[in-house]
């Protein structure tokens, strides 16, 4: 083990004169490299814990809230953050004042330096007085608050003094008017847009875009955006802004002598700019950024205002999106990801009121997939599957935005056509027909043969007029075109 205690200490040993508590850990909890900003915090000299277990040390790690995470990092996993509003003192350290640091640790996997695996290496940041600014000021505005209607009648000196708390009272008035916009909000595509417009209202001063990571990609893209100078990519990878790196909000005054983030373009950079990291759940959802225009600065007021704005979009998009999922999860096909059944049930009856209303046609085509039993026999269920899943795309892809896809059940599709007459919904049956038999399907490097459907078409009001009827006639015209031979149109009688 010594052998490899100074591999890491050569490795690692850079990292022994930043300000910031930096130890590395093996997975079975031995301490391999314990800098010198830790030992000054701690108290704990490098010869007393290098090669010890952490947990001797500090019981509270070895706990399954820590464990499990840790753990994750130990196999390779992502990058993960013990935020300091959920984990104050991830390893206590005192201060002289009889209080401890408050801190946000990063834990990021790095590769073994021999074998496969890999270590934990943290990084503890003292925050603590950023902290303390935060909550003096919310401290310092509810005061003042309070204030202003004692105040009225103060003399001539206190002006300024109105004037600032007059603004933070509307701060507050406008972020609460976002929050209650963000709560209405039935999209996150809608909530964009009212934070872009309640943000333009926040700050007044100065530009600024909220970015958003997107998971597939791993980027970070401008959701919403306001002023009219635009001096960040709207595309940037999460390494290129130094406040996700830092996990804390940057702040640059001096664009010559500062430490500027790569998203910013070189050549149309701003007189100050400030990112603030928008985290939920333990995690970093995105970006908070704020430019000022030339003779205009970011002042101490506008960076808590940013970071407080930046606490309340990022819980608001969490929840809406989890929303957004549990919704698509209770009307969505899981393997197809089309609409379910339930969903079919509840827009053909809305369609078809909105039909009788208006006066226009709808139509409906029921479609199974001919001798899909086949494909399950020869090649297995999940070759079926891959079937059923290819035609959820195929579908998306031939029917028009205000037509609905759902699947039936089984290997059964239905779609629903509103304000298409039967003549029209006949031809685009045939389409359908004719443009699936050049679907490849291929499961495990094997091709599965050609896909046929057999499809029923009915129409609202010759073949039905409530949705039972509608659906049961187009049923009927499809049992007739597979009893009549499959890969082919019927039409209900």
């Amino acid at each position: 083990m010594m052998n490899e205690i100074e591999q890491v200490e050569e490795k690692f040993g850079i990292l022994d004169r930043v300000p910031v508590g930096v130890c590395v850990l093996r997975d079975d909890f031995i301490v391999l490299f314990w800098n010198s900003c830790l030992a000054d915090w701690t108290k704990i000299p490098k010869g007393e814990i290098v090669g010890r277990n952490l947990g001797d040390r500090f019981v509270h790690l070895t706990q399954p809230k820590y464990l499990r995470r840790l753990k994750q990092i130990f196999e390779g996993g992502p990058p993960t953050i013990f935020s300091s509003q959920l984990h104050k003192y991830t390893i206590p350290i005192p201060l002289p004042d009889g209080e401890f640091r408050i801190q946000h640790t990063t834990v990021t996997p790095v590769p073994r330096l021999e074998g496969s695996g890999f270590y934990a290496l943290l990084a503890i940041e003292d925050v603590t007085d950023l902290t303390r600014r935060i909550y003096d000021y919310r401290r310092m505005r509810d005061r003042a608050l309070e204030e202003i209607e004692e105040r009225k009648q103060a003399q001539e000196a206190l002006h300024q003094k109105t004037i600032e708390l007059s603004a933070r009272h509307r701060e507050l008035i406008l972020l609460g008017e976002m929050n209650d916009l963000l709560q209405a909000c039935l999209t996150v595509k809608e909530a964009y847009n009212v934070i872009a417009k309640s943000c333009k209202s926040l700050f007044p001063q100065v530009a600024g875009a909220v970015f958003m990571m997107n998971s597939p990609n791993n980027l970070l893209e401008v959701v919403a955006s306001w002023g009219i100078t635009f001096t960040s990519d709207k595309l940037f990878k999460p390494n290129e802004c130094w406040a996700l790196r830092r996990g804390r909000l940057h702040y640059v005054e001096n664009m010559q002598e500062g430490l500027i983030c790569q998203h910013l373009h070189e050549n149309l950079l701003p007189s100050q700019y400030c990112c603030v990291p928008m985290m939920a759940q333990g995690k970093a959802l995105g970006v908070l950024y704020l430019c000022a225009p030339e003779h205009q600065g970011i002042t101490e007021s506008i960076q808590l205002l940013a970071v407080t704005v930046a606490e309340h979009i990022a819980l608001s998009l969490a929840n809406l999106s989890l929303r957004e999922t549990l919704h698509n999860q209770s009307i969505r096909d899981s393997l197809t990801g089309l609409f379910n059944r339930r969903y079919l049930d509840e827009s053909l009856e809305r369609e078809l009121y909105q039909a009788a209303l208006k006066q226009y046609p709808l139509s409906v085509i029921m479609i199974d997939v001919d001798y899909f039993k086949q494909f399950n026999d020869r090649f297995g269920h999940e070759a079926g599957n891959e079937v059923l899943r290819q035609l959820g795309g195929f579908f998306h892809q031939h029917i028009r935005e205000r037509d609905i896809a759902c699947r039936y059940g089984g290997e059964e599709f239905t779609l629903i056509l509103p304000q298409a007459p039967l003549a029209v919904t006949q031809k685009r049956a045939q389409e359908l027909r004719d443009r699936v038999k050049l679907l490849s399907v291929e499961y495990d490097g094997q091709h599965m043969g050609q896909v046929t459907l057999s499809l029923g078409v009915a129409s609202f009001p010759q073949h039905g007029t409530t949705s039972l009827a509608l659906l049961e006639a187009a049923d009927a015209a499809l049992y007739r075109a597979k009893a009549d031979g499959r890969d082919r149109v019927a039409i209900a009688s």
